[in-house]
C-alpha cells in the first residue's frame, strides 16, 4: 500500500505547521490539511504538512533516501530529464534537494548529481530545513582546493567523502559551505538555491556562468601525457604496492583487503596504456575507474574473478561460464573495447550519453552506476592522480561542451558539407576540441571508425558548427596530437588478432610494453618491438597452500609459490597469486580439481571446501548470538570469524568473569595509557603455578626505528603522516605467547586532534603492511590487532568532527592484577636462598663439629706424641 492509500484509509489528523514560528493548524482529512497547506505557502517561511511525524509537503528541506546498514538496499526511482528509470544507493550519497511532492502525496520530486527526478515517497525520509541538526553535502574552498563534503548518512555531523576535485574557485569564499545539488552552480543560501531549482533558473547563484570540471568532463577518447614508467612508480614506489594479493581478509569492512600493500594493480598498469592506444581509453581514466571500482585494486571481486571493474564483458565461454577473467589485463581489455567503445562510445545506441565520467545527466555515470556520484569521484581520483605526478594533464586540452535540445549535426569536412552523423534530444555532450576553423571546430569523437572497435585518433574524428557549443573550456589549448606510428609483435597473447596493426602513439611513450605471450616461455622484454622470452623447462609447486578450506571461504595463497626452471639450468620462486589459479566453486564441498597456471604451463592440485569447518562458523554464529562466551572461544580457535568491537569487548568481558585470569600490561614506554580488550578470548588457557598465581603480560615497547620508516615511508602516499609507534608483545610467566584471535588496543594520544582521522597500520615478519580496523573517540584511538609486532598510529586532516564517546576497555593499569609471576620468582628466590642458607649451615656445623673433634683428637694426641719422641732421641 502507497503512502497516498495509507492517508485516506488513516483516522488520525494531519499537521499543518511553519518550521520558522510556532504556528500550527490540524486537520481531520488530507485534502483538507493539502488545501489549506497550497493556500497559504506565501503566508509562512517553510510552511509544513506532516502525518504521524512523517513530512509529507514542504517548501524548503532535504530529501533523505532510505538505505540499510548492510548497504544492500537499492531504491528505484524515475528521471525526469532523461525520461527512463533508476537505481540509487543511500549509502554512496543519502541528501538530494528537495522540490515538491505531487497532489496525491505519494510522489517525491528531488534534484540530485544535476538530475530531476521522482520517487515513491515511501522510499525517502523529508527533513525541512529547520529542522536539521547535521550538516548536509556542500562544497568548500580549503587549503587552494575545491572540496565536496558528500553525506551517506544523516544520523551523524560527519561526511563520509571529501573529494578534492579541483583548484579553488575564486568566486568562492575560502572555507565557507556552498550549497550545490547540480554540480554547476554554487549557493551560499539554501533557500535561495531551492527558489531557483524549482524554477528552472540559476540566476541568483554565487556564479553567473556555469562550472564546469575538467577531469569530469574530459571524453574517454582523449590522451594522457604520462609515460608508463612514470606512473609504474608512482604505484610501486610512492603508494609501496609490491606484489598481487595472494589471499583476502577484510576486517575493516571497507571493501578492500587487509593487505595494503598487495594489489591486482601490480604489474599491469602498462595494460591502462596499451588498451589507451589500441581502443582510444585514456589510461588515467581507467586506471581511476579502477581505483574506485576496486579499491586500488584490492577488491573481494578483483581477488576471486580478476576484474577491476564492477560490471564484466567476457570475450569467451569458459571466462563466461567461470565469470572470472583469465586474467587481470583480460578484465582492462574487456572494459576499454566492450564497455567504454560498444556500449557507451557507440552513438546508435540508447546508452551513449557522451564518455566523460559526468554526472546523472550527462556521461557514462547516468546509466554504468547507482552511486549519484560515481563520476565525480572517478574525476576526484584523477586529479589526484595527476598532482601527485606532476599535473601534466590538468587542462591540457580543449573541452567544447554541447547543452542543445534540437539536432547537431557532425560532419565530415570543415565547411559542414558532408554530413557523418546527427544527434538529438542532448542533455550535455562534451568532446575534444582538435582544430577551429572559421565556423567549425574539428573533435576527437566518440564513436569509433574502425572494426572490431579499435579506435584510431586520426581518423575517429568530425567537424561541428561553433554555434552548437555553449561553453568552451581551455580554448587556448586547442591542438591537435602529434603521433607516430609504431608497430608491436602481439605474438600469442591477447591482442594475438592484431598482430599486423600499428599502434599510434605519441613520440615520447618509449617503455610501452605488450603482454605478449608465448607457451612455456617468459617475456622478459622488447627489442625494436619485436618480444623477447626464455624457455621454461619445467615448474614445480613449493611451499604448498592448504588443500582444506572452508566452505564458502576463498583459498589463501600466503606463503606458498612455484619454482620455475629455465632451458639454462637458472630458476627463480614466484609466489602464487589469484591470476594463475583457474576458477572454482566454493559452495560445494566436493572435492575440486584446480590448475596453476604460468606462461602456458600448468600444475594440478586438488581442493576440498570443508563442510565441517563452516558448521564451526554457524556454530560460532549461534553462540555470539546466545551468549555461549565459552564456546565462541573454542570455535574462534578453529576457523577466522571478523567480530566488531562491540562483540570482542562483550564476550571478553564474560570470559573475565569466568577464568579469573591475572594480567599485568608492562608499559615500558611510559607514554601511552594502554587499554585492552579480547586477551581472555584470544589468548590460550594456560597454568602452571597453583600457590600464588600465574600472570600474563602485555608488553609495550617502542616501534623499532626500521619497522616505523617501512609502515610510515608506505603510508605517506596516501596523504597519513606517522603520530605514534609502538611494538606490542605478550607472555605467560617467561614464556612468549601469540594470540589465536582478535584483540582491541586503546591508547591515549598526548596531542590528538579531533579534526583529524587515524588509521593504524601493522607491519608483520614478511613485510607485508596490514591496515587495522580502526576507530576514534573523544580521546581515544582503538585498534584491532591478531599477532604481536609493530603498530604504527598515523593521521591525516579532515573535514570532520570526531568526539563521539569514549570507550572502556576491559583491562586497564586501574583493573589489572599483581605481578604473580615476578613474586612466584621473588618467593622462589626467597626459599631456594634460605635452602642454601640452612645447608650451608648444616654443612658449617658438620664441619665445624668434625673441626672440632680433630682439634680435640690432635690435642690429646700431642703428649703421647712428645713421649715417643724423647724415647726415641735417649735411645
Amino acid at each position: 500500500m502507497n503512502l497516498s492509500q495509507r492517508i485516506y484509509a488513516q483516522d488520525d489528523f494531519y499537521i499543518v505547521y511553519d518550521a520558522n514560528s510556532d504556528f500550527e493548524e490540524r486537520f481531520d482529512s488530507y485534502s483538507s490539511a493539502y488545501s489549506f497547506y497550497e493556500d497559504n505557502l506565501d503566508e509562512y517561511e517553510n510552511l509544513v504538512l506532516s502525518n504521524n511525524d512523517s513530512v509529507i509537503h514542504m517548501e524548503y528541506g532535504i530529501v533523505e533516501f532510505k538505505g540499510s546498514k548492510a548497504c544492500d538496499l537499492t531504491i528505484d526511482y524515475y528521471s525526469v530529464d532523461r525520461n527512463s528509470q533508476d537505481l540509487l544507493n543511500a549509502c554512496l550519497g543519502v541528501d538530494g534537494a528537495y522540490l515538491y511532492t505531487n497532489s496525491k502525496g505519494d510522489r517525491v520530486y528531488y534534484l540530485l548529481s544535476n538530475e530531476k527526478a521522482y520517487t515513491s515517497i515511501d522510499n525517502v525520509i523529508l527533513h525541512p530545513y529547520e529542522s536539521l541538526n547535521t550538516r548536509i553535502s556542500s562544497y568548500t574552498n580549503k587549503d587552494g582546493n575545491l572540496y565536496h563534503n558528500i553525506k551517506t548518512q544523516m544520523e551523524y555531523d560527519y561526511y563520509s567523502f571529501s573529494l578534492n576535485i579541483d583548484n579553488k574557485l575564486d568566486y568562492l569564499v575560502d572555507n565557507k559551505d556552498y550549497y550545490s545539488y547540480d554540480g554547476h552552480y554554487f549557493y551560499d543560501d539554501f533557500k535561495i538555491m531551492i527558489d531557483d531549482y524549482k524554477n528552472d533558473i540559476r540566476k541568483n547563484a554565487v556564479n553567473s556562468d556555469a562550472y564546469y570540471n575538467y577531469y569530469e568532463y574530459l571524453p574517454h577518447h582523449s590522451l594522457s601525457n604520462y609515460k608508463v614508467s612514470e606512473i609504474e612508480d608512482f604505484f610501486y614506489n610512492v603508494l609501496g604496492i609490491n606484489n598481487y594479493l595472494n589471499h583476502y581478509t577484510d576486517y575493516n569492512y571497507d571493501g578492500a583487503a587487509d593487505e595494503v600493500n598487495r594489489s591486482q594493480l601490480y604489474n599491469n598498469i602498462s595494460e591502462f596504456f596499451v588498451n589507451q592506444y589500441m581502443y582510444g581509453s585514456n589510461a588515467l581514466m581507467l586506471i581511476s575507474s579502477a581505483i574506485n571500482e576496486s579499491s586500488y585494486g584490492k577488491s573481494l571481486n578483483s581477488f576471486i574473478s580478476n576484474n577491476l571493474y564492477s560490471v564484466a564483458a567476457y570475450e569467451n565461454q569458459n571466462d563466461t561460464e567461470n565469470n572470472k577473467y583469465e586474467d587481470i589485463a583480460s578484465s582492462i581489455y574487456s572494459h576499454s573495447k566492450y564497455i567504454i567503445n560498444s556500449l557507451y562510445s557507440n552513438y546508435r545506441r540508447s546508452s551513449y550519453a557522451g564518455t566523460f565520467f559526468g554526472n546523472k545527466l550527462a556521461g557514462i555515470n547516468t546509466t554504468y552506476s547507482i552511486d549519484p556520484y560515481y563520476g565525480q569521484k572517478c574525476a576526484a581520483t584523477y586529479r589526484e592522480l595527476d598532482l601527485k605526478n606532476g599535473n601534466k594533464d590538468y587542462n591540457s586540452l580543449a573541452i567544447g561542451i554541447i547543452k542543445n535540445k534540437n539536432r547537431v549535426t557532425f560532419y565530415r569536412d570543415p565547411l559542414l558539407n558532408n554530413r557523418q552523423f546527427s544527434l538529438d534530444n542532448i542533455n550535455e555532450l562534451a568532446y575534444v576540441i582538435l582544430e577551429e576553423n572559421e565556423n567549425s571546430y574539428k573533435i576527437q569523437i566518440d564513436s569509433s571508425n574502425l572494426d572490431d572497435y579499435l579506435y584510431s585518433f586520426k581518423e575517429s574524428i568530425a567537424y561541428v558548427s561553433k554555434d552548437a557549443f555553449t561553453y568552451i573550456l581551455n580554448q587556448e589549448k586547442i591542438h591537435e596530437y602529434e603521433l607516430i606510428d609504431k608497430h608491436y609483435d602481439f605474438n600469442e597473447g591477447l591482442y594475438k588478432d592484431y598482430s599486423e596493426y600499428t599502434l599510434q602513439v605519441p613520440s615520447f611513450q618509449d617503455d610501452l610494453i605488450i603482454k605478449a605471450k608465448k607457451d612455456s616461455h617468459e617475456l622478459t622484454g622488447y627489442i625494436d618491438g619485436l618480444a623477447q622470452y626464455k624457455k621454461i623447462e619445467r615448474i614445480e609447486l613449493k611451499n604448498d597452500f592448504t588443500s582444506n578450506v572452508e566452505l564458502y571461504q576463498y583459498i589463501d595463497f600466503e606463503d606458498a609459490y612455484l619454482r620455475v626452471y629455465y632451458d639454462d639450468s637458472s630458476y627463480k620462486d614466484v609466489q602464487i597469486n589469484s591470476e594463475m589459479i583457474s576458477a572454482y566453486d566454493n559452495t560445494v564441498s566436493d572435492n575440486q580439481d584446480i590448475n596453476i597456471n604460468y606462461c602456458g604451463l600448468s600444475l594440478n592440485k586438488q581442493i576440498s571446501f570443508n563442510e565441517s569447518l563452516y558448521e564451526h562458523r554457524l556454530k560460532l554464529e549461534e553462540a555470539i548470538e546466545n551468549n555461549d562466551y565459552e564456546s565462541v572461544k573454542e570455535h574462534l580457535e578453529l576457523i577466522k570469524y571478523p567480530l566488531n568491537f562491540s562483540q570482542i569487548r562483550n564476550i571478553d568481558y564474560n570470559l573475565k568473569q569466568i577464568n579469573n585470569r591475572n594480567y599485568v600490561i608492562n608499559d615500558k614506554t611510559e607514554r601511552y595509557n594502554v587499554s585492552i580488550s579480547g586477551l581472555d578470548l584470544s589468548l590460550q588457557d594456560k597454568q602452571v603455578f597453583n600457590f600464588v598465581g600465574d600472570t600474563y603480560y602485555v608488553v609495550i615497547n617502542d616501534i623499532n626505528a626500521i619497522d616505523k620508516k617501512k609502515i610510515s615511508d608506505f603510508a605517506s602516499g596516501y596523504g597519513f603522516e606517522a603520530v605514534e609507534g609502538l611494538d606490542i608483545s605478550f607472555r605467560f610467566n617467561y614464556e612468549d605467547i601469540k594470540l589465536i584471535g582478535p584483540a582491541i588496543v586503546q591508547i591515549d594520544l598526548n596531542d590528538k586532534k579531533n579534526n583529524h582521522v587515524y588509521s593504524v597500520y601493522h607491519i608483520t615478519d614478511n613485510d607485508d603492511i596490514i591496515k587495522c580496523r580502526t576507530t576514534q573517540s573523544e580521546n581515544y584511538i582503538q585498534f584491532m590487532i591478531d599477532e604481536q609486532g609493530s603498530y604504527l598510529v598515523l593521521s591525516m586532516p579532515s573535514v570532520n568532527e570526531y568526539d563521539l564517546r569514549d570507550n572502556t576497555e576491559d583491562l586497564s593499569y586501574e583493573n589489572m592484577g599483581y605481578d604473580n609471576h615476578r613474586i612466584n620468582f621473588i618467593v622462589m628466590a626467597i626459599l631456594f636462598t634460605s635452602l642454601l642458607g640452612i645447608t650451608g649451615i648444616t654443612i658449617y656445623y658438620i664441619l665445624y663439629n668434625k673441626r672440632k673433634k680433630l682439634w680435640k683428637d690432635f690435642r690429646r694426641l700431642l703428649p703421647i706424641a712428645g713421649s715417643v719422641q724423647e724415647e726415641k732421641l735417649n735411645n
